[in-house]
């Protein structure tokens, strides 16, 4: 068998260019890569044919390996044909032997690779835990240094979620990861509590986080794994605990006064009214705003006047900040009784001196007072 025919028949795209740069051979491989047919290339230069290639790269190694009488190798993006080729340049006496191949495949991969580790470097510092699982029995195969910081730096990668965090049985933690590989669903959660040893010591943390599991693809579709993310909200749950905890007690205390209180938010939208302000007014209707107060209350003048809402002692303490003292006022009940009533209101504010609320006190007025 020939040279010449060895050329046209290996797997190498190889084209040869005269001196003008007009294509002189294409053998077969080439016509393939290039997506032409020698016919349609023969006496046609380089630059006709690719204009993209002009004042690019390729362009200048060429030329080099032109002038200088050395072989060149590059690399080159063709837009027109949508792929990179490697091209070995061989100058000649009479032109160039150019032999070139499809690489892009490996161009590809290895740039996905470099976007993979760009998004792992991200996920590695990210300001919540991020762990990637892999498999059906959820292997740590990537954890950030939020979640590291979580399970008190211990060293899973490599381990399935049971065995790293034995702790966690029986809350229900792993079943929701098999839930969702199976499923191929997302799965959202709202401050769940886990008890784990985040130190290390054998003390258990009592800890709540908001969960997301996103099921990760493989290329045939399939549920390769599962990114895990927490952002733990500890603090503003036992601080909402706390509050609500302190606002029971004050309410059990309250309930317990001979005198009616009402309690409002800093807007004046009534939040609380104990037993004894219920049996004055009839009513204990909340979130009353001051506008409504008069009309849902039925309150009165002391000369029988309906009371107009900005003057209320309640709604001068909301509205202005003011403390009012003894003010005096008439209650009409929903079964038509009429009580003589006589109450002190006052702002209340948190120690930045911030209003957070108002409170109202009232008695009922002894007959002939």
């Amino acid at each position: 068998m020939d040279l010449e025919t060895v050329l046209e028949y290996t797997t190498d795209a190889i084209t040869a260019l005269d001196r003008e740069w007009k294509y002189t051979h294409i053998n077969h491989s080439a016509e393939l890569l290039l997506r032409r047919k020698e016919a349609d290339l023969l006496g046609r230069s380089i630059w006709e044919v690719f204009p993209e290639v002009v004042n690019t790269t390729a362009e200048a190694q060429l030329r080099y390996a032109s002038e200088n009488g050395v072989s060149v190798k590059f690399e080159q993006f063709l837009p027109s044909l949508y792929g990179w080729h490697e091209v070995r340049a061989v100058p000649r006496e009479n032109g160039m032997i150019l032999f070139s191949r499809d690489i892009s495949d490996r161009v590809r991969a290895l740039r996905d690779e470099a976007v993979r580790a760009e998004i792992r470097n991200i996920l590695k510092h990210a300001p919540i835990a991020i762990a990637i699982l892999r498999g059906r029995e959820h292997r740590f195969e990537m954890l950030n240094v939020m979640f590291h910081k979580l399970i008190g730096r211990r060293n899973v990668e490599g381990l399935t979620v049971r065995n790293a965090l034995r702790e966690l049985e029986g809350q229900g933690f792993f079943e929701l990861l098999d839930q969702v590989y199976l499923s191929g669903k997302p799965y959202e959660g709202k401050e769940m509590l886990a008890r784990y040893d985040r130190t290390g010591t054998g003390v258990m943390y009592e800890g709540w986080f908001n969960i997301n599991y996103q099921p990760l693809f493989d290329t045939n579709g399939q549920v390769s794994g599962i990114l895990s993310l927490y952002v733990e909200v500890t603090e503003p749950v036992l601080e909402r605990r706390r509050i609500a905890r302190i606002a029971a007690e004050r309410d059990a205390i309250l309930q317990q006064l001979l005198e009616g209180v009402i309690v409002t938010d800093a807007k004046g939208c009534i939040t609380f009214v104990n037993e004894a302000a219920s049996q004055l007014h009839g009513v204990a209707t909340l979130n009353v705003t001051p506008e409504e107060y008069t009309e849902t209350y039925h309150l009165y003048t002391e000369d029988g006047k309906l009371y107009p809402f900005s003057e209320l002692p309640l709604s001068r303490a909301v509205l202005r900040d003011e403390i009012v003292t003894e003010a005096r006022w008439r209650i009409r009940r929903p079964d038509g009784t009429e009580v003589l009533v006589v109450g002190n209101a006052r702002p209340i504010y948190d120690e930045q001196g911030i209003k957070i609320a108002a409170v109202l006190t009232i008695r009922e007025l002894e007959s002939g007072y």
